[in-house]
C-alpha cells in the first residue's frame, strides 16, 4: 500500500511525467468472444509491476500509429479502433518495453524492471566491461550522436560531447587535422590522446567517415588506459566501427548532407576615407605627419562620395606613388569581396549489413566535396571513404575476420607562400580599402605590383599558382578469436597500413597590366615543388582472456602481447624558371634547386595484462600493467612497466540498502591509481649525436668549403616521462535510472619531464635535454543525466532527455630548474596558464600629465600623449616598471616591480549541456558547450588595429571606440604606431568565457504506412546547424574557436604559446537538410 501511495504522489508531483522502458505481458483468458470478432473494437486490460502493484501513466500504443493512451490509479486502460492482430506496445520509465498481439481478449501486462543500464556494455582496452563494473574513469557515447550533422570531421562532431575530451581545431580550414587533449595538460612537451580505431593506432582522424563510427570511449585515468603504456600518459580515445550481426536480416542505408557555412564573427568592412584619415591620425600621433599624399586623401574622398569616378587611374604627375604608373583611389569591402557569402558542402553514404547464422558483413562508402570561403583562387576539400568488415565462424571454436579501409583525400588551395607575408586570412585584415579588386577594364587585377601600396590579394590568391594535396590511406586487418574451452578467447589481429601523400607547389609569377599596356612580372620566379611522403605501419596484438564464475566470485584474466613499427619516408624537389608559366613539372625548369630525402623509424614493443574480479557484483577489483619498450630510447633506458589498480564497491547491492533501494538503483565508489609512460618528447634518435656542415665564411682554394659543425648533445640520459594518477569516482542510479550521475577528482603527477638543461656558452654546442622537471595536475568532472516523457501530450508520449557535463583542471609546476625565477620561464609553484601584467589605471587626459607620465613610466616609453595609457605603480616607488635593477636581475619572482599576476588563459569549468525530445514522428536535438573561466591576452594586430601602416588591422569598431578629446571614455587608447600603451594590463584582459549552440537538428521520420508499399523501412528528413549562436566576452571578431590551447609546445618546448592571432581560416556556421533512407 505505501508503494502505491508514492506512486499516486509521484504521478501528480510530475504531472504524469514517465518515460520509455520495456516489459512482458500476459493474455487472461477470454472474456468476450463476441468482442474479439469485430473488425475494429476496444482493447482492455491492467499494467502491474513484478510485485503485483498496478503502474500509474504506462504508456499504451497501437504499434506504428499515433492511437494511444496511458494507464490510469489503477493501472486500467482502454484503447478504442483497435483491430485483432494489432501489436500494442506498452512502456513505463525504468521498465522493458512489451509488445504483444492483441486477440481480442483483455491482457493483464506484468512490466520487468529494465536491466539494460546494469547490463550496457562499454568498449574498453582489448576487450569491454559491463559499465556497472566498471573502477576506471572511462566515458562513452554512441554513434548515433554524429547522424544527421554537417560536420566535415568526426573531431568536430565529437567536440562538447564527452566532458574533459577538448578538442581543438586550428582553424575552420575543411582539411584542418585536431587536437584531442584529455582532462587537461599532462606535459610541458604537449601531446595528444591516443586515438584507436578497432584497435589501430590512426594517422589521421579527419580521414575517417563519421557515419562508420558505432561508439566513442575515452580512458581518462591511468587504471583504464594502461595496458597502452607508452603512448596513453594523454588518454586514449577508442573509436569502434560498425558491424553486421549474426541473424540479422539485409540492411541497406542511405543517407546525405547538403550544407552552406558561413563565416562566423569577421569584422564589418570599414570605409577608405574613414581608414585613410584614421591612419593618417595615428601616423600624425607617432611621427608628426600624416603617412599618405594629401593628394591621396583628397582623391579616396571624392571617389567615396562619388563612386562613379574612376578608383584606378594614371599616375601623371608622380603625387600618388609614380609618375607614368597606376594610382588608385576606390573603396573596397576587403571581407566582403574575399569571402564568399556561403560555401557548399555535400555528403554522400551509403552501408550495407547483415548476417547469416554464421557471417557478418558490413560495407560502406561515402563521399564529402566541400568547397572553401575564398571567393578568389577558390579552394576545395573532397574525401571519398570504402570500408569492408568480414567475420565468419569456421567451426564451433574459431571466428575469423577481415577488415579493410581505404580513404582518399584531395586539397587544392592558392599557394600564396611567396607573395604574402604571413597567410592570407590574415593578409585581408590589412588590406588598404582605397585598392581597388580590378584595373578600369574590369579584367585585369589592379595593384599587383605592390610598389607604393598595399598588394592586391584576392588577385594573387586567383593568379599565383595552387599547392595540392592528396593522401591515399589504406589499411586491412586480419582477425581470429579462438574460443577452446569454455570461458577461455585467444584473440589476435594484424593490420597493415600503407599512407601516401603527394603535395605539387606550383608557385606561378603574375604580372601587372600596366597604364600603357605593357606588362611587368612581378618577382619571385616562378616555380615547380613535388614533395611525396611514404608511410609504412604494421602492428600485431595477441591476447587471451580466460573468465570464470565460482558461485559468487566472478573472475577474468587477460593477458597479451603487442607490437609496432612505422617507417616514414619523404623525398622533396624544387625546380625554378620554369619554361612555361603554366606547366608546372619540374624537368620543364632551367635551375633544379632542391632535391632532400629524409626518413625515419621507431617501434614498440610491450606485454600487458589486467585481472578483474568481483564478488557478488558488488566488490570490484581490478589490476593492470604493461611492459613496455620504446626505440627512442638509448639501450639502457627503453623499458619501462607500468601498473595500475583500482577498487569498486556497489553499495546499492548491501542489503542495509534495502530501504533506499526504490530510490537509487546503482550507487558505486570507485578509486584507482597507476602510472603511465610518456615517450612523446623527441625524436625517434634523439639520443645519437650527429655532426652538421654548412659553408664556411672565407674562401680556401678558389672555394667556399663545407665545414664540419659540434654534434649537439646525444639525449643518452633521458627516460621516459612519468604520469601517476589517483583517481576517486562515484556513480549514481536513481528512479528507476531515469536520473544518472557521475563524479571524478583525480589528481595527476608528471615527473621527470625532460625539458633543456642550461650549459655554459664556452661548450662550443647546444645543450641536450634531461628528466628534470616535474608538474601537478588537480581537476573533477561531473555528468548527470535525466531521461524520462511525459505520458500524453496530445494523444502521444512526449519523450525526452537532458545531460549535463562539466569539468575542471588546472597544473602545477613542482619543480623546475630556474635559479633566478625569471617570469619568462617557468618556475616551482607557477601555475600554467598565468599572465602577468600592469594595473591599468585609466588615460592621460592632459599634455601636463604626459609630460609626468614621460618621467613616472619612462622604463616602457619616453614619450606620452593624452589618450595613452597610465598604469598603477603598486609598489609606490614612483616609477613603473618590471623591477629595480639595483636589486638584482628584474622581471623575476623576488623583483617584478609593479607586474603583477592579472589572470590565467587556463579554460576553467569546461560544460557541456545535451538536449534531446521526441514526439510523434518529430525529433530535435540540441548541444550547448562552453568554458565558465578564462582568461585571455590578445596581443596581435587583429585585435589593437592600429600597429603601423602595414600591419595595421583597422576597422570600424577600432575607429569609433578609439580615445580622443571627444571621446574620453573610449575603450582603446589614442591611436598610434607605438607599443606603449599596448603592455600587457587589466584593462584589455578579455574575458574568453562563452556559452556555444554547437548543434541543433531537427527531424521527422515519415510513417511507415507511406513507406511499406515501396519496400522502404525507415525515411527521415532533416535540418541541422552547426556553431548557430554563442555569448562571450571576447572582442566580438573572435570566435572561441580561435582561441585555442592553454599551453602549446614552442620550438624549444619549455615556453607556451597561445593561438590567438587570428591570422588562421575562419571558422563557420553550417546550416543543412538531408535525409536518412533503410531499406
Amino acid at each position: 500500500m505505501l508503494k502505491r501511495i508514492k506512486s499516486v504522489s509521484m504521478l501528480l508531483a510530475l504531472a504524469g511525467v514517465s518515460s520509455t522502458g520495456a516489459a512482458y505481458a500476459v493474455a487472461v483468458p477470454e472474456v468476450d468472444a463476441t468482442r474479439g470478432m469485430q473488425q475494429q473494437s476496444t482493447c482492455t486490460g491492467v499494467v502491474k509491476d513484478a510485485t503485483g502493484e498496478t503502474v500509474i501513466g504506462a504508456s499504451v500504443v497501437v504499434k506504428g500509429t499515433t492511437n494511444g493512451t496511458i494507464t490510469g490509479l489503477d493501472g486500467d486502460f482502454s484503447l478504442s479502433g483497435v483491430k485483432k492482430g494489432d501489436i500494442i506496445q506498452i512502456s513505463f520509465v525504468g521498465y522493458k518495453t512489451q509488445e504483444i498481439a492483441w486477440n481480442g481478449s483483455p491482457i493483464n501486462i506484468t512490466l520487468q524492471d529494465d536491466s539494460q543500464a546494469l547490463e550496457e556494455v562499454v568498449v574498453v582496452g582489448y576487450g569491454t566491461q559491463k559499465k556497472v563494473n566498471l573502477t576506471g574513469a572511462v566515458a562513452m557515447t554512441e554513434g548515433d550522436m554524429l547522424e544527421d550533422r554537417p560536420i566535415a570531421n568526426l573531431a568536430q562532431g565529437l567536440q562538447g560531447a564527452i566532458p574533459n575530451l577538448n578538442i581543438t581545431m586550428p582553424s575552420g580550414n575543411p582539411n584542418a587535422t585536431a587536437t584531442f587533449n584529455v582532462r587537461g595538460i599532462t606535459s610541458l612537451n604537449g601531446g595528444s590522446a591516443l586515438i584507436l580505431v578497432d584497435g589501430v593506432e590512426t594517422n589521421d582522424i579527419s580521414l575517417l567517415n563519421p557515419q562508420d563510427i558505432e561508439s566513442v570511449s575515452v580512458l581518462k585515468d591511468a587504471s583504464s588506459a594502461a595496458v597502452y603504456g607508452a603512448r596513453a600518459a594523454f588518454g586514449v580515445v577508442l573509436i569502434t566501427t560498425k558491424k553486421g550481426s549474426k541473424g540479422q536480416k539485409v540492411t541497406i542505408n542511405y543517407n546525405n548532407n547538403f550544407s552552406w557555412s558561413t563565416p562566423s564573427r569577421l569584422p564589418d568592412g570599414i570605409s577608405s576615407d574613414k581608414w585613410i584619415d584614421a591612419v593618417q591620425l595615428a601616423n600624425t600621433n607617432t611621427n608628426g605627419s600624416g603617412y599618405f599624399s594629401q593628394a591621396l586623401v583628397d582623391a579616396v574622398h571624392a571617389y567615396c562620395q562619388d563612386p562613379s569616378r574612376p578608383s584606378a587611374f594614371l599616375d601623371e604627375t608622380g603625387e600618388f606613388t609614380a609618375k607614368g604608373q597606376w594610382a588608385y583611389a576606390g573603396n573596397t569591402d576587403w571581407f566582403d569581396e574575399f569571402y564568399k557569402s556561403a560555401a557548399f558542402m555535400q555528403q554522400h553514404n551509403a552501408s550495407i549489413q547483415g548476417g547469416t547464422e554464421k557471417n557478418t558483413y558490413y560495407g560502406s562508402i561515402g563521399y564529402k566535396g566541400q568547397d572553401g570561403l575564398l571567393a578568389f583562387g577558390t579552394d576545395t576539400y573532397k574525401r571519398i571513404n570504402m570500408s569492408f568488415n568480414f567475420t565468419t565462424q569456421v567451426t564451433d571454436w574459431l571466428e575469423i575476420g577481415f577488415r579493410a579501409k581505404y580513404n582518399r583525400s584531395e586539397s587544392d588551395e592558392p599557394n600564396t607562400q611567396a607573395y604574402m607575408g604571413s597567410s592570407p586570412y590574415y593578409e585581408v585584415y590589412r588590406s588598404f580599402p582605397f585598392i581597388p579588386i580590378y584595373l578600369p577594364d574590369g579584367e585585369h587585377f589592379a595593384a599587383m605590383e605592390g610598389s607604393n601600396f598595399n598588394y592586391n590579394y584576392a588577385g594573387i590568391l586567383a593568379e599565383a599558382g595552387r599547392i595540392t594535396n592528396n593522401y591515399d590511406d589504406i589499411w586491412y586487418t586480419g582477425s581470429f578469436n579462438l574460443t577452446p574451452i569454455k570461458g577461455l578467447s585467444i584473440k589476435g589481429d594484424y593490420t597493415g597500413n600503407r599512407y601516401f601523400r603527394t603535395q605539387r607547389e606550383h608557385l606561378k609569377t603574375i604580372y601587372q597590366l600596366n597604364p600603357d599596356g605593357s606588362q611587368t612580372a612581378k618577382m619571385p620566379t616562378n616555380k615547380a615543388g613535388l614533395r611525396k611522403y611514404d608511410d609504412t605501419y604494421e602492428a600485431l596484438n595477441v591476447w587471451a582472456e580466460y573468465k570464470a564464475q565460482i558461485k559468487d566470485h566472478s573472475f577474468s584474466v587477460m593477458a597479451g602481447y603487442n607490437q609496432e613499427r612505422k617507417n616514414t619516408s619523404n623525398m622533396y624537389g624544387v625546380a625554378a624558371n620554369l619554361y612555361m608559366n603554366d606547366f608546372p613539372i619540374i624537368d620543364m625548369a632551367k635551375d633544379k634547386e632542391t632535391l632532400s630525402e629524409a626518413a625515419t623509424v621507431w617501434a614498440v614493443q610491450g606485454a600487458f595484462f589486467r585481472l578483474n574480479y568481483d564478488y557478488k557484483g558488488k566488490y570490484l577489483v581490478e589490476l593492470n600493467g604493461r611492459y613496455d619498450g620504446s626505440s627512442k630510447y638509448a639501450s639502457g633506458s627503453q623499458w619501462g612497466f607500468f601498473p595500475s589498480a583500482s577498487l569498486g564497491w556497489r553499495l546499492s547491492e548491501e542489503k542495509f540498502f534495502d530501504p533506499a533501494r526504490d530510490l537509487f538503483q546503482n550507487v558505486k565508489i570507485r578509486a584507482s591509481i597507476g602510472s603511465l609512460g610518456n615517450q612523446v618528447t623527441n625524436g625517434n634518435f634523439d639520443y645519437i649525436g650527429t655532426v652538421g656542415s654548412e659553408n664556411l665564411n672565407y674562401i680556401l682554394s678558389g672555394g667556399i668549403p663545407t665545414g664540419i659543425t659540434p654534434a649537439t648533445l646525444a639525449y643518452n640520459n633521458v627516460t621516459w616521462e612519468k604520469v601517476t594518477t589517483a583517481n576517486f569516482g562515484l556513480d549514481l542510479g536513481l528512479l528507476n535510472n531515469r536520473l544518472t550521475a557521475s563524479f571524478d577528482y583525480y589528481v595527476r603527477y608528471t615527473t621527470d619531464m625532460v625539458v633543456s638543461k642550461a650549459y655554459p656558452n664556452t661548450m662550443g654546442t647546444s645543450g641536450g635535454k634531461e628528466n628534470l622537471a616535474s608538474m601537478r595536475t588537480n581537476g573533477w568532472e561531473l555528468t548527470i543525466n535525466w531521461n524520462d516523457q511525459i505520458a500524453d501530450v496530445a494523444g502521444s508520449p512526449l519523450k525526452y532527455n537532458v545531460g549535463i557535463g562539466l569539468s575542471d583542471s588546472y597544473s602545477t609546476i613542482t619543480k623546475y630548474d630556474n635559479p633566478t625565477g625569471t617570469l619568462n620561464d617557468l618556475y616551482e609553484g607557477k601555475r600554467l596558464g598565468e599572465i602577468w601584467g600592469y594595473t591599468t589605471d585609466g588615460f592621460i587626459m592632459t599634455e601636463a600629465e604626459a609630460a609626468e607620465q614621460a618621467k613616472r613610466q619612462a622604463y616602457i616609453s619616453n614619450t606620452w600623449i593624452p589618450g595613452d595609457i597610465r598604469y598603477a605603480d603598486l609598489n609606490g616607488d614612483g616609477v613603473v616598471n618590471t623591477g629595480d635593477s639595483n636589486k638584482g636581475p628584474i622581471n623575476t619572482l623576488d623583483n617584478h616591480g609593479d607586474l603583477t599576476v592579472i589572470g590565467n588563459q587556463t579554460p576553467r569549468y569546461r560544460f557541456n549541456i545535451n538536449l534531446g525530445l521526441s514526439w510523434k514522428n518529430f525529433d530535435v536535438r540540441a548541444l550547448f558547450e562552453g568554458v565558465l573561466k578564462r582568461d585571455l591576452w590578445l596581443s596581435n594586430e587583429v585585435f589593437w588595429g592600429f600597429s603601423g601602416v602595414w600591419n595595421s588591422a583597422i576597422n570600424d569598431y577600432h575607429v569609433d571606440n578609439s580615445w580622443s578629446e571627444s571621446n574620453p571614455n573610449a575603450y582603446y587608447p589614442v591611436p598610434t604606431w607605438s607599443s606603449r600603451s599596448r603592455q600587457t594590463q587589466t584593462k584589455y584582459l578579455q574575458d574568453a568565457s562563452y556559452i556555444r549552440l554547437r548543434d541543433l537538428t531537427i527531424g521527422y521520420t515519415l510513417p511507415k504506412k507511406w513507406l511499406e508499399p515501396v519496400g522502404i523501412s525507415q525515411l527521415k528528413v532533416f535540418f541541422s546547424g552547426q556553431n548557430l549562436w554563442e555569448a562571450t566576452g571576447l572582442y566580438k571578431y573572435v570566435d572561441p574557436d580561435m582561441t585555442g590551447n592553454t599551453y602549446q609546445k614552442s620550438s624549444d618546448g619549455m615556453v607556451g604559446t597561445l593561438n590567438s592571432d587570428m591570422k588562421s581560416y575562419p571558422f563557420c556556421r553550417s546550416y543543412s537538410f538531408g535525409i536518412n533512407l533503410t531499406f
